[in-house]
């Protein structure tokens, strides 16, 4: 088996406890010729205490920059350090124990596969998924050694540094929620595909957010909506993915914000549509200031 010089990143906020748990899952691969790198977004909750208590972890201290600032910084550091590899996931993950040994073991055998992913498996309940999978059960895809078409980053996400090195980082301004969906459909601009590594299993918690219907009995459409605090940066992350890569389908990249601020306004809750149509606006302008 060739050995990979990896970089294991992790970012964290205030979670001590799941980070433990994540840190502990990477201590247990059977695959150990890696490094471990924890970013800390700021947390305030002891993270900083425990992080800097163990001597085996390379460790980040930055101001709260979100999961895109995180594994930013996690990639940038893999990059000036000559590592070959980079395997990403937040604090909230579990690796299985031979998560990064079939990750390794994949690559090796399919050299053209430099983007792949561990299939993503819901925490709680280990018969189900933790994301959409095009339809398919997690006992389908485990029939198989792989799966082209969809991944779920940043849980147990495997990519080699020719990607970057052709396409760039994360956006870094993007903060959360939809920088990984920025960064793999750049990556699938660029010609590098992604794949679902079956056998290689990442424990996660279900999709965050509550879905909820358009048009109640009237509309099928349902739209996962984000806590209000953070919101601004889901709906400009949206704009600036459809000023990106719906060129050519302008009507297709318009959908999320016209169904989005139809969603709030028949609810009366002219503020928050308001917010959707300012900053999905911004985000096709790629205005990512705050004023």
């Amino acid at each position: 088996m060739n050995e990979k010089k990896i970089l294991a990143v992790i970012v964290t906020y205030n979670r001590v406890n799941d980070l433990k748990n994540c840190v502990n899952s990477l201590r247990r691969q059977t695959y150990k010729y890696f490094d471990i790198l924890v970013v800390n977004n700021g947390s305030t909750d002891g993270t900083k205490e425990f992080v800097d208590s163990l001597e085996d972890i390379i460790v980040i201290h930055q101001d709260n920059l979100g999961g895109a600032g995180g594994f930013y910084a996690g990639q940038k550091y893999m990059m000036d350090n000559g590592y070959e590899w980079i395997w990403m996931m937040d604090d909230d993950g579990i690796a299985e124990n031979n998560q990064l040994l079939q990750l390794v073991e994949f690559t090796n055998s399919n050299r053209q596969n430099l983007f792949v992913n561990a299939l993503v498996v819901d925490k709680d309940e280990h018969d189900s998924l933790a994301f959409h999978s095009n339809g398919m059960s997690k006992n389908e895809l485990m029939k198989m050694e792989s799966y082209d078409g969809f991944i779920h980053p940043f849980n147990g996400t495997f990519v080699n540094r020719k990607v970057f090195e052709t396409c760039g980082l994360t956006k870094k301004e993007m903060f959360i929620w939809g920088d990984e969906i920025e960064l793999t459909m750049r990556f699938a601009k660029a010609g590098f595909k992604a794949t679902t590594v079956c056998h290689a299993i990442h424990y996660h918690p279900k999709e965050k957010g509550i879905k909820k219907p358009l048009l109640p009995g009237i509309m099928n459409r349902t739209l996962l909506i984000k806590p209000k605090k953070f919101s601004k940066h889901f709906y400009r992350n949206l704009g600036y993915i459809h000023g990106q890569y719906f060129h050519d389908k302008w009507y297709k990249g318009f959908k999320p914000m016209v169904f989005y601020s139809l969603f709030f306004m028949l609810r009366l809750d002219f503020p928050e549509a308001y917010k959707v149509l300012n900053y999905y606006l911004r985000g096709m302008r790629n205005d990512y200031s705050e004023a």
